[in-house]
């Protein structure tokens, strides 16, 4: 792997300046943010994130907008407006490079049928995971998030030895299975492709333990901005981190409020920078909002990072106790069954938040799940039980946190924590 060179280097000097002369002159977004820079270095640009392109037309960071296009996608809207990207055949290619290295590593073969259940239509998942099979010869049965039932029979008569999907899916397929009888240890199934949002080791443990002996988890990373999961995977399911791909992207962890890299080990937001200057939608010192670790490399531009540990506008005042939802969703994956669903809401106050549970588990389990959260975060947490079924199952990402923020004066807004920009 290319290990990024320091900043400063004549030839990220000259790298730097192009992408920034070139953007500026073809982007709606970066002719006003990026007005008067004369710039060497990334440390000397402005940062930016999602929030700030609105205003600048739906395909603010888009050269050209959808005429021309390759290939058209949008962001799901979930956290702000909808924007909109257009790619070029170069930029889809590079995406479908990525994707064959992480499908090799993993082992998948022209002898390989991968059941792709990641969203068409404007989402980026599907057709980029369709790129992925196709572009290693593998054969492809392109469902999108169909059914359970649909899965099931084909995995009986024997088709699909690799599966791509949420593991919001994967959980929903393995409770199929079990309400059906059917043991999908027995399948073919032997890989999968699972990305577009988190999953917490203590899942990913109980969900294997469901699947063939051996079926390796190969978990992807990537935005919409990014033309999909072309930024890291996995390589070692074992191992809790991302091999990035520094041959496309030039990645930091800054700090959460300031432009300035934190020191391998430390928290910041990971921040994406395109390295090649010919497509479309360059992205320069952008800001994904996702909390990770540097674990390998120079801090300036690591090789290696942490999975993803959260959102850094999604920590949450519990008692007077800052707690980021991912440290809830880990409690709640170590303690009930990987089939039982649960949804939290957060109220979101003045001064501090009210944290409610809702689970499909049982009283005494309940109470398990309060004294781990008391142990493990410091602050009270109700839990209440509710009939088993009864919370909605989803065949793409689960929000399993609603957020609502509210004031003196009544309720102000109410989203949903999503798993970051992932595809």
């Amino acid at each position: 792997m290319r290990v990024g060179a320091q900043q400063g280097d004549s030839k990220e000097s000259v790298w730097i300046a192009e992408l920034v002369r070139t953007a500026r002159a073809t982007v709606p977004f970066y002719c006003k943010h990026l007005a008067g820079v004369e710039a060497s270095d990334l440390a000397s640009l402005p940062t930016f994130d999602k929030s700030m392109t609105v205003g600048h037309g739906r395909f603010p960071i888009s050269a050209g907008g959808a005429p021309g296009a390759h290939r058209v996608i949008a962001t799901s809207g979930t956290s702000g407006d909808r924007m909109y990207l257009s790619f070029d055949q170069s930029e889809w290619n590079r995406t479908a490079d990525w994707l064959a290295r992480a499908g090799g590593a993993g082992g998948l073969s022209p002898n390989d049928v991968l059941i792709n259940t990641h969203c068409y239509g404007l989402w980026v998942g599907g057709p980029t995971l369709d790129l992925l099979a196709n572009r290693i010869g593998a054969g492809l049965v392109p469902l999108g998030p169909t059914g359970p039932a649909t899965i099931l029979q084909l995995l009986a008569d024997g088709v699909g030895s690799a599966i791509s999907a949420t593991p919001s899916y994967l959980r929903r397929l393995i409770e199929a299975a079990h309400a059906a009888s059917f043991d999908l240890r027995r399948t073919p199934l032997r890989m999968g492709f699972i990305g577009a949002e988190g999953a917490e080791s203590s899942l990913r443990r109980k969900l294997l333990a469901q699947l063939p002996s051996g079926f390796q988890w190969i978990e992807l990373y990537g935005l919409s901005e990014t033309a999909g999961p072309s930024v890291a995977f996995a390589p070692d399911p074992e191992v809790p981190e991302l091999e990035l791909n520094t041959d496309a992207f030039w990645l930091e962890v800054l700090h959460p409020s300031q432009d300035r890299v934190m020191p391998t080990g430390e928290v910041g937001v990971l921040t994406i920078t395109t390295r090649r200057t010919d497509g479309r939608t360059p992205l320069i010192r952008y800001r994904t909002r996702d909390l990770v670790r540097a674990v390998a490399g120079p801090a300036e531009a690591p090789t290696r990072i942490s999975r993803i540990l959260g959102r850094v506008d999604d920590s949450l005042k519990i008692g007077g106790v800052l707690v980021y939802p991912s440290a809830i969703a880990e409690i709640m994956s170590e303690t009930l069954p990987a089939t039982c669903e649960w949804r939290a809401l957060v109220r979101r106050w003045d001064e501090d938040d009210e944290l409610l549970v809702e689970t499909e588990a049982s009283v005494d389990l309940c109470r398990v799940v309060e004294r781990a959260f008391r142990d493990r975060v410091g602050a009270s947490l109700t839990v209440t039980t509710v009939d088993a079924g009864s919370l909605a199952r989803s065949r793409e990402k689960t929000q399993r946190i609603l957020i609502e923020s509210r004031t003196s004066v009544g309720i102000r807004d109410r989203r949903s924590n999503t798993d970051g920009g992932r595809f």
